[in-house]
């Protein structure tokens, strides 16, 4: 079990790299920040602004008294009278997590599975590979055979040769389209990774 464990870590990392993987995570984590930003609106909003200008001493009094005592219960009373409009906000940035959760998890089961299909291609290709080379193996042993038996039988003609080696060339030529498949999935696989690994 904790062989498993480790495999799916280190499967996890290996897909942390793809870029679509890694915006699906910043969109999850952005949507609890959201969330944290709509509690703020139930706090008070305590605003520090500053206004410069000439004024004469009796309007400086009678304009100024009022201003900053209204300002200052404006701003600790919005939160109350915005109180359906911030519980609506609150509602809306808090369910927002759990379809971003199913969008970052389809994206993961896509990745997984492209990386899965990826792996499969390259060990098809290695399977096959491995088995031309032994077709090859066994079609140089066929054509040595039959050069063999035309030196010693007289049932055997000169285009028997000519058709084992054919068969020979179409192998080694077969090995050489084996060899690009295997290369193929070998880039196949390391895009599905993101890019390889660090």
């Amino acid at each position: 079990m904790k062989v498993l464990t480790n495999y799916a870590t280190q499967f996890t990392k290996l897909l942390g790299n793809r870029p679509d993987v890694q915006e699906a995570e910043f969109s999850f984590r952005n949507t609890f920040e959201l969330t944290n930003v709509a509690r703020t609106y139930f706090y008070p909003a305590l605003t520090i602004t500053g206004t410069a200008g000439f004024a004469t001493a009796n309007t400086l009094t009678w304009f100024f008294a009022g201003t900053f005592y209204g300002s200052l219960i404006s701003g600790l009373a919005q939160p109350i009278f915005n109180q359906g409009i911030n519980r609506q906000r609150l509602n809306r940035a808090e369910a927002a997590p759990s379809e971003v959760f199913y969008t970052n998890e389809s994206t993961l089961l896509k990745a997984g599975q492209e990386v899965s299909n990826a792996l499969y291609s390259y060990q098809m290709a290695v399977d096959k590979a491995n088995a031309r080379q032994q077709q090859l193996a066994a079609l140089q042993k066929a054509v040595s055979f039959t050069k063999e038996l035309l030196t010693y039988t007289a049932n055997t003609n000169f285009t028997d040769v000519l058709t084992a080696e054919q068969n020979l060339l179409a192998a080694q030529l077969n090995g050489v389209n084996d060899r690009l498949q295997q290369l193929q999935a070998t880039v196949a696989l390391y895009r599905a990774l993101g890019g390889g690994w660090r």
